[in-house]
């Protein structure tokens, strides 16, 4: 498990100065980005060598509200990979209270540029080694 912080802007916020629905998903995406970051997995390098990895689903559940200025942790695990797919799970939680203010899940899949589903055990088996080392390690923690 990795955990992400971040102060939400004022522009996340509706005009009752709680975070707007929408950005939990980009606040996903960047706590996964991060994620991979920390486990040396190089997205931009990665886009390069030519593989993709388009959202399949993104699911969050809202249990309270987050504020302008409260300061977030995003707890951000890698559940499942099969070499052709992985999924993450979010918590998203108040840093100083660590009440937890939202739950979620991202389902993703590996493709080429044109489109088509690529075995990365086979095309890349560094990053293969990386995905499975990650996998087990947030299994036992």
């Amino acid at each position: 498990m990795f955990v992400y912080s971040r102060t939400p802007y004022y522009y996340e916020t509706d005009q009752m100065k709680i975070v707007h629905h929408s950005n939990y998903i980009r606040w996903f995406e960047e706590a996964r980005i991060a994620y991979f970051d920390n486990i040396g997995y190089d997205f931009v390098k990665q886009e390069r060598f030519g593989i993709v990895c388009p959202v399949l689903s993104v699911q969050a559940e809202y249990r309270n509200m987050i504020r302008f200025g409260d300061k977030i942790q995003i707890a951000t695990r890698l559940t499942k990979y099969n070499g052709v797919r992985y999924e993450f799970s979010y918590l998203v939680k108040h840093a100083g209270t660590g009440e937890l203010c939202c739950t979620g899940t991202s389902s993703h899949c590996l493709l080429d540029p044109e489109g088509r589903i690529i075995k990365i055990r086979t095309e890349s088996p560094g990053t293969h080694e990386l995905l499975c080392k990650a996998l087990a390690m947030d299994a036992s923690a």
